[in-house]
């Protein structure tokens, strides 16, 4: 029977769940060109118009988005769990 050795190593790690920031933006931008053209067409705005419109509200929603994700980021770190992790070889 051959011996063996058991070589062990604690690490501390971290476990929060956490938005990621580029999802958030995209998904905020493309709910604001959607607000933003049925605005558009709702105020009857003129032609030169239109790309104001959806072109500011597209980036005024990105801007809520970044900040929601930012907040929430803030949030969760302070949910952030601290365990001990212990690996095992052999």
């Amino acid at each position: 029977m051959a011996k063996t050795t058991e070589k062990t190593s604690k690490a501390i790690v971290e476990i929060r769940k956490a938005p990621r920031i580029i999802p958030f933006v995209a998904t905020a931008a493309v709910v604001g060109l959607i607000v933003s053209a049925i605005t558009a067409a709702a105020i009857q705005a003129p032609g030169h118009f239109v790309g104001y419109v959806i072109g500011w509200g597209t980036v005024v929603f990105a801007a809520i988005g970044l900040f929601v994700s930012v907040v929430l980021e803030a949030i969760f770190r302070t949910r952030t769990k601290r365990l001990e992790a212990t690996k095992i070889e052999g």
